[in-house]
């Protein structure tokens, strides 16, 4: 199971890679009033977040701190001027680097922790591969 994961999510990180290609630096308008970069800029905060709070569980034992799905509709609303603004080379390289680190962590973890971690019900804290997924496949429609 643990092989799988990790497979997941170094398909997903590879896949952003070669997306990342295709967008280059240009302005890709996606559906929503989103961007490419905007995109991107947003996998990266989202990766980050979830290393973060994961390597709090590492480190402190306690559960992982989560946020109602209505916590996070208002964080992508804020976060969106800020992701919009962000040039595609930049947030290009923001989600490649927080991809990497977020698949490392995930990689090294014991066996044990990542079971518990699977008892807490967020598969998100550890999977990154269908949040990727699911903005990769806007950024490749927009592409079209």
């Amino acid at each position: 199971m643990t092989g799988d994961l990790n497979a997941r999510n170094r398909a997903s990180r590879e896949r952003l890679v070669e997306v990342i290609k295709r967008v280059g630096d240009r302005v890709i308008e996606v559906d929503g009033g989103w961007t490419a970069s905007a995109l991107l800029a947003h996998i990266a905060f989202w990766d980050r977040l979830a290393t973060v709070r994961l390597e709090k569980y590492l480190r402190d034992g306690e559960p992982p701190v989560t946020a109602p799905p209505d916590l996070s509709d208002l964080t992508n609303g804020a976060g969106m001027r800020q992701w919009k603004d962000t040039p595609p080379a930049i947030a290009a390289r923001q989600a490649r680097d927080a991809a990497e680190a977020m698949d490392r962590l995930v990689e090294s973890l014991p066996p044990d922790k990542l079971a518990a971690l699977k008892t807490f019900g967020r598969p998100q804290l550890y999977d990154r591969a269908d949040h990727r997924k699911l903005h990769l496949d806007q950024i490749e429609r927009a592409i079209r």
